[in-house]
């Protein structure tokens, strides 16, 4: 399936087709969602490497869902954590922490954030997981032999241009939206890469909504986001997932309370030799597999 922005005269087709294809996926599979004990939390995120997450969330009542962020990866150009082979069978083959997934998400085309061969064996292991991805990822994969033409059908292709945004739509409970904006470097460097962020938002009870927000290698030029005021003010996020670099800027606080509209921010992306910044600073990051942050509830 492919998606384009503006969207307006395919979004009720999309969520129906999204809405069917989670529903297909999740009858007896992982992309159900499932009742379990109401822990109070309104969901976790828990790092893999590099900016790899795999996030939980709901409880009680509403039941949970589970997704993987950037999973594998082949590129660590000689600074990133490398992903060990126990790891990589795991995440593949969705042993714990990494069963149950109902989507895989990856924001850009970069190998250290997409492997094309591991992503492959994924799909082909787990039959009911869903993968949503910008077009040049789908590009990737699609020059790859293992590539079959059954996993299209469980493929959600999202093609925008930088500063919009497409319309939402559903897997398994939770409610998807994504956007584009530029790849960190720009305008220098990366200009042709298509990078995503993306927006999930899960009920956790009680009129309240965990969501989460993924930015893959975003830039952080506010400029970037005055295209999207509308659609970031539109809700509040309770958890944002930003490249460490993002940390850097001196109006940092801002970005993320006002232009993102986000409660808390959780840094990604963290070279194997931690910057001093982040290691003599306050604020939260992910350098070790299995770190969590809390996705914190918001109003609705």
């Amino acid at each position: 399936m492919a998606i384009e922005a503006p969207l307006s005269r395919l979004a009720p087709l999309m969520l129906f087709a999204v809405a069917l294809a989670a529903c297909d996926a999740g009858a007896g599979g992982p992309a159900e969602s499932v009742a379990r004990p109401d822990d109070g939390r309104a969901g976790t995120a828990t790092s893999i490497l590099n900016a790899g997450i795999v996030t939980e969330m709901g409880g009680g009542q509403q039941g949970f869902v589970k997704f993987l962020f950037d999973p594998l990866y082949d590129e660590h150009y000689g600074t990133l954590e490398v992903l060990t082979p126990e790891m990589i069978e795991a995440i593949v083959s969705g042993a714990p922490p990494y069963d149950g997934v109902a989507a895989v998400f990856i924001t850009h085309a970069h190998g250290d954030h997409l492997s094309e061969k591991h992503t492959i064996r994924l799909m082909e292991a787990q039959p009911d997981v869903l993968l949503i991805a910008p077009e040049q990822v789908f590009e990737a994969l699609r020059k790859e032999p293992g590539w079959r033409e059954s996993f299209e059908e469980r493929s959600t292709s999202i093609a925008l241009t930088n500063g919009k945004a497409s319309a939402p739509f559903v897997i398994a409970g939770a409610t998807v939206e994504a956007f584009q904006s530029p790849h960190n470097g720009w305008p220098e460097r990366h200009t042709h890469i298509d990078n995503l962020t993306f927006r999930v938002a899960f009920p956790a009870g009680e009129g309240r909504t965990a969501r989460i927000m993924h930015m893959g290698d975003a830039d952080p030029d506010p400029q970037h986001f005055a295209e999207l005021e509308g659609f970031l003010k539109a809700s509040r996020t309770g958890l944002a997932v930003v490249p460490f670099w993002q940390y850097r800027e001196e109006e940092f606080d801002a970005l993320l309370d006002v232009t993102f509209n986000a409660q808390k921010a959780v840094a990604v992306h963290v070279p194997a030799k931690t910057p001093a910044f982040l290691e003599e600073g306050s604020r939260p990051y992910f350098s070790e597999a299995g770190e969590e942050q809390a996705i914190p509830s918001v109003e609705e």
